[in-house]
C-alpha cells in the first residue's frame, strides 16, 4: 500500500501533468505489481545461478524494496559466491534495458503517455534496483561480492562475512541518518523510503553476520558433545496420575521420554495429559496417551547439531530424544545449545544466540 501510495500521490502526477486520479491509482497499482515482479525475476536470477553450484534455495522473502533469497548452505566457494550474487544485478539490467525498449515504443512525440510513464517508472526502478544492490555492503549482492573477493583473498568466510556485514551496518547507520535529514527538510516519503532501507539493512547485516557465525560454529558439532546424559525418564506402564505426581509436579519439565526396560517409546507432553479426563486418571497409563508422530523427535548421538537444530524447526520442538539401536542416550534441548554457545562465546569471543536465532539459522538450513 506505501508503494502505490507514494505512486499515486508523488511519481506518476510529477510525471504527467494534470493526470486524473483514477488513472494515476491505475498506474500505481501496475507500477507495484511490476515492481515485486522485477525483485522476483531479481531473486529467481540468485536461485537459478545456485542450483548450478548445488545451493538449493529455502524461499525466497519479499520487502519493501527488495528480496533475499535463502540459501541452505553456504556456497562452496568464493568463485559459487561471486557468480550467484552477481546473477540478480545483471538480470535487473536486462529488465531494464527491455523496459527501456517497451518505452520507446510507447512515447508520444509531443509528450508522455500512461503507457510510456508505467514503462519508464519500471526502466528506472529496476535501474536503481540493481545499482543500488551493488554497494559494497551486505547483505547486498554488492556486500556478497566483496565477501567473495575477500574470502577468496583471505581464503576465510568468517573473516570476508566480518568485513561486508561492517560495512552493511555502516550503510545502515548512514542511510537511516539521511533519511531523518530528509524529513526534518520536509521530503518526508523520500526520507521515508531512505531510513526504512537503511534499518533494513542495518538489522540484516547484524543477523546475516549472526547466522554465518552459528553455522560455522555449529557445523562440526556433535550431537553426543551438547546432548545432556542424564535424563528422566518415564516407565510406559504407570498411571497418568504417578506421571503427574512423581514427574511433572516434581521435576517441573513441559515433557518426559517414555521407556519400556531401555526402549523408547515416545515423549508424554502436559498437553497430553490435559486431553485425559481427571478422573481416568488413575486407570490410564502413559503409554495410552503417548503423542502420536513424536517418533520424528527423535536424533541419533553421532547426528550433527546442525541437522538436529533442522529437525527442531521442522517439527516445531525445542527438545530431541537422542536414540541409538532403540536406546535412550539422552536429551538435547534448545536451552542445551544456547548454553554451548554462551560458553563457546565466553572462551572464544564466538557468538552467543537467543533460541529465535537459533530457528533462523534452521529455517535458512530446512
Amino acid at each position: 500500500m506505501l508503494i502505490v501510495w507514494s505512486l499515486a500521490r508523488g511519481y506518476f502526477p510529477a510525471v504527467i501533468e494534470g493526470l486524473a486520479t483514477d488513472t494515476a491509482i491505475w498506474l500505481a497499482i501496475a507500477g507495484a505489481i511490476g515492481l515485486f515482479a522485477s525483485i522476483i525475476f531479481h531473486e529467481f536470477a540468485h536461485a537459478l545461478v545456485a542450483r548450478r553450484f548445488d545451493m538449493p534455495i529455502s524461499g525466497i522473502t519479499l520487502f519493501l524494496f527488495g528480496g533475499v533469497a535463502h540459501l541452505r548452505d553456504e556456497p562452496p566457494s568464493a568463485r559459487a559466491e561471486f557468480l550467484v550474487a552477481i546473477a540478480g544485478p545483471i538480470s535487473s539490467y536486462i529488465l531494464a534495458a527491455g523496459f527501456y525498449l517497451l518505452l520507446a515504443v510507447t512515447s508520444a512525440g509531443d509528450g508522455i503517455t500512461p503507457l510510456a510513464a508505467l514503462f519508464s517508472y519500471l526502466t528506472l526502478i529496476n535501474a536503481v534496483l540493481a545499482t543500488f544492490n551493488l554497494l559494497p555492503a551486505f547483505p547486498l549482492d554488492g556486500g556478497r561480492v566483496l565477501r567473495a573477493a575477500v574470502w577468496g583473498w583471505t581464503g576465510s568466510l568468517r573473516r570476508a562475512t566480518q568485513v561486508s556485514a561492517a560495512l552493511g551496518r555502516g550503510l545502515g547507520v548512514a542511510l537511516m541518518a539521511l533519511g531523518v535529514i530528509n524529513i526534518v527538510s520536509g521530503d518526508f516519503v523520500g526520507g521515508l523510503w531512505i531510513g526504512l532501507i537503511g534499518f533494513f539493512i542495518l538489522t540484516a547485516a547484524g543477523s546475516t553476520a549472526m547466522q554465518v557465525e552459528l553455522k560455522q560454529t555449529l557445523k562440526d558439532i556433535r550431537v553426543r558433545d551438547i546432548m545432556n546424559s542424564q535424563v528422566i525418564a518415564v516407565p510406559a506402564d504407570i498411571t497418568v496420575a504417578e506421571l503427574v505426581d512423581d514427574y511433572f509436579y516434581r521435576h517441573f519439565h513441559k515433557a518426559f521420554p517414555v521407556v519400556r526396560g531401555e526402549q523408547v517409546l515416545g515423549s508424554v507432553r502436559l498437553k497430553d495429559v490435559g486431553q485425559v479426563p481427571r478422573e481416568n486418571w488413575g486407570t490410564t497409563s502413559v503409554a495410552e496417551i503417548l503423542s502420536s508422530g513424536n517418533g520424528s523427535h527423535v536424533v541419533e548421538p553421532g547426528a550433527l547439531v546442525w541437522d538436529a537444530l533442522t529437525l527442531m524447526k521442522e517439527n516445531n520442538v525445542s527438545r530431541l530424544m537422542v536414540v541409538e539401536r532403540g536406546d535412550l542416550k539422552g536429551m538435547l534441548t534448545m536451552r542445551d545449545l544456547m548454553h554451548f554457545l554462551a560458553v563457546h562465546r565466553e572462551l572464544s569471543g564466538g557468538p552467543g544466540a537467543s533460541e529465535p536465532e537459533l530457528r533462523q539459522v534452521a529455517e535458512d538450513r530446512a
